[in-house]
């Protein structure tokens, strides 16, 4: 696979979001071991990193052939899963997919699926649109010359305190 290269639907895993309980096979608030055994089977853990985030201190931990990216904030506990755009699995929310969709049709449909339902819709210092409600940023990334949705599924203070509690390293990702 090369690197602008992305994998088809066909051959993602499937995975489900659930707003503030967790995203395919990891809950919100499991300990880095425990994701570690989440995934271990799909794929062996890349790097695992300190960062600082604003007044936060966490840990970053890179599942790069599965295309997953952990955060862990306070007491080191998952608080924020970034999905690769390229190659990582396709995440479902009320049956639509998430990732490697074009940015401004996965921005319609949230923006069509809060009010639906009576969510709030926030946008982002980045000017990427997501919802408290639903612990969901959809931010975009590179893939040669198009760009595609690169979700991140957090816990609430991290939606609402994005800027502080996501590192650079993820704002800066395109």
């Amino acid at each position: 696979m090369g690197i602008w290269d992305v994998k088809p639907d066909s051959e993602r895993s499937e995975w489900v979001f659930e707003p503030h309980v967790g995203v395919g096979p990891l809950r919100f608030g499991m300990a880095a071991d425990e994701v570690s055994g989440a995934l271990s089977s799909k794929a062996p853990l890349s790097r695992r990193v300190q960062r600082a985030a604003g007044a936060y201190q966490l840990v970053e931990e890179q599942y790069t052939k599965l295309g997953v990216t952990a955060y862990y904030g306070a007491g080191q506990t998952l608080a924020c899963v970034a999905v690769n755009a390229l190659r990582g699995p396709q995440v479902r929310l009320a049956g639509e997919p998430l990732v490697a969709r074009v940015p401004s049709e996965a921005e319609e449909w949230l923006l069509v699926h809060t009010k639906a339902h009576g969510l709030d819709l926030i946008c982002t210092h980045a000017g990427d649109p997501g919802s408290v409600d639903l612990g969901l940023i959809l931010r975009a990334q590179r893939a040669g010359d198009i760009v595609l949705s690169r979700p991140l599924f957090l816990i609430g203070e991290w939606v609402e305190n994005g800027w502080d509690c996501i590192p650079g390293e993820e704002w800066s990702t395109f």
